[in-house]
């Protein structure tokens, strides 16, 4: 059995900010690291079976952010994204697309993780 391969974030985030990310989830884009957002970037690239026109993975975007006060977990949807170029025809291609993250929130920290797949069936 083939496992997909995931991506882990961790994001230290005070409790009056978390309600704020509840509300407006594009908020928690803000709170990525540089690193963190390069990572998930280069997590997409990674996992795209079509390198061709040298994709670009750009304009994140969070919605559908739910969350369980008792359960202390939720999920949020990550959209992007993957920009192409081809020099030789001189064409570009755009499509959109996302990963749904799974996060507990505890002690102050959203731990994120996701599956990405590529839904450009060949």
């Amino acid at each position: 059995m083939h496992t997909q391969p995931t991506i882990t974030i961790e994001i230290a985030i005070p409790p009056s900010l978390f309600d704020k990310c509840r509300e407006q989830p594009s908020l928690l884009l803000d709170l990525l690291t540089e690193q963190q957002i390069a990572q998930i970037k280069l997590f997409v690239f990674d996992n795209l079976e079509d390198k061709d026109g040298a994709p670009d993975v750009e304009n994140l975007d969070i919605s559908v952010f739910r969350y369980s006060e008792e359960e202390r977990n939720g999920s949020f949807r990550l959209h992007f994204y993957i920009n192409r170029r081809f020099c030789c025809s001189d064409t570009e291609s755009s499509r959109q697309d996302y990963m749904d993250f799974h996060f507990s929130y505890l002690n102050e920290t959203l731990n994120a993780s996701a599956t990405y797949f590529n839904w450009n069936l060949m």
